[in-house]
């Protein structure tokens, strides 16, 4: 399997598109009649938010800006 090649900017844009996927999970389970479109949001903004939360490790490695802001987050 080739490796993702994920620079500071990917992850920026991999942070905002889990912010838009809560938010859009919260809309969901607002308005939504039917149970399984509010499960399934929720299940996918989890698995956007643990890769993005692995992204932001993974880049950390090389950058120490990016290690400092991991670590005050996840305090790992």
């Amino acid at each position: 399997m080739k490796s993702l090649n994920i620079n500071e900017k990917k992850l920026v844009v991999a942070w905002v598109l889990c912010i838009f996927c809560w938010a859009n999970t919260a809309l969901v389970m607002s308005f939504s009649p039917f149970t399984f479109l509010e499960v399934s949001a929720l299940c996918f903004a989890v698995v956007v938010t643990q890769l993005t939360i692995y992204w932001t490790k993974k880049v950390g490695e090389n950058n120490p800006m990016v290690a400092s802001v991991y670590k005050n987050l996840i305090g790992d």
